[in-house]
């Protein structure tokens, strides 16, 4: 069965995969995905899930703009 740190790590396995390939399009879904997923878990009141979603959301925000600076 599909548990939530199997979603975190598979998150982070992505955003890794997507910076290497350039995948800003990919970096973009990552981030409102783990948004989604963060406001699931709010509503849910699991505050720490909610957090690392926002800290995974954040990553792939961050990369998705390092990126543009290197290829614009």
């Amino acid at each position: 069965m599909l548990t939530v740190d199997d979603i975190f790590t598979y998150t982070e396995r992505v955003i890794a995969e997507d910076r290497l390939s350039g995948n800003r399009a990919g970096l973009l879904n990552t981030q409102r995905s783990c948004g989604y997923l963060m406001t699931a878990a709010e509503s849910a009141g699991d505050k720490e899930s909610a957090r690392r979603f926002r800290i995974l959301a954040a990553q792939a925000a961050n990369t998705n703009e390092e990126l543009a600076k290197e290829r614009p």
